[in-house]
């Protein structure tokens, strides 16, 4: 089983993108902050990441560059508000990038795409 993390400040989101990955068959981890994040993966391992960017204290452009020093091969989807082209500005070190705004199924794809490419 492929273990997903999500880290996003919003619990709605946290609590829909959770429902929809473990009906989908994944495990799933969800932090609302990159300090909670830092803690589940000193626990947990995770093969995927699915990383909001507008977070308080840490935001996901700085905690994109952490995971990726935690672990350089951990994938990450960057899943924002903001339109796919500015977060591939902001954020150019990602594997994929999903605006909130797509749908469910665009996200389901997106994280199978990735984790294949595993």
């Amino acid at each position: 089983m492929k273990n997903i993390l999500i880290i996003d400040d919003d619990p709605n989101i946290r609590r829909v993108y959770s429902d929809l990955l473990v009906s989908e068959g994944f495990g799933v981890s969800a932090a609302k902050s990159a300090e909670e994040a830092t803690e589940l993966l000193l626990r947990e391992e995770a093969d995927l990441v699915l990383l909001d960017i507008n977070m308080p204290d840490i935001n996901g452009i700085i905690m994109r560059d952490v995971l990726h020093v935690y672990n350089d091969k951990l994938k990450v989807i960057i899943a924002s508000v903001y339109p796919v082209n500015q977060q591939q500005r902001w954020i150019a070190r990602a594997d994929d990038y999903f605006d909130k705004s797509q749908g469910a199924e665009v996200l389901l794809d997106k994280v199978r795409k990735v984790l294949e490419a595993a």
